[in-house]
C-alpha cells in the first residue's frame, strides 16, 4: 500500500516539474530493483556470436552499479569495440551549478 502511495506521489511531482517547466530528474538506475537516480550512462558494443554486425548494449546505472560494471563480452570485441562508463549530462550540469 504504501509503495502505491509513493509511486502516486512521485506522479504528482513529476506531472508538476512537467507543467512549471521544470526538466524531469534523472532517470532510474536500469538495475532491477534499484530505485536510485542514474548518473552514469554504460556502454558495451561488441561484435554479435554471429559475426554479422557489431551489438551495442546501454544501460544508465547509479553511482554503486556503475562501480561494479566491467566489460563482458571481451570475447567478442573486434577494432571498434568499446567499453565505457561516462557521467551521464544532468550529473555534469547539476554539480557546476
Amino acid at each position: 500500500m504504501a509503495d502505491m502511495e509513493n509511486e502516486r506521489e512521485k506522479q504528482a511531482d513529476d506531472e508538476n516539474r512537467r507543467e512549471n517547466g521544470v526538466p524531469d530528474s534523472l532517470p532510474e538506475c536500469h538495475r532491477r530493483g534499484c530505485t536510485e537516480r542514474a548518473t552514469f550512462g554504460v556502454l558495451e558494443r561488441y561484435q554479435e556470436e554471429t559475426g554479422h554486425g557489431a551489438v551495442e548494449a546501454e544501460a544508465v546505472l547509479c553511482q554503486e552499479h556503475a562501480a561494479e560494471e566491467s566489460p563482458t563480452n571481451l570475447d567478442d570485441s573486434y577494432a571498434d569495440y568499446v567499453f565505457r562508463v561516462e557521467p551521464l549530462q544532468e550529473t555534469l550540469d547539476v554539480d557546476t551549478v
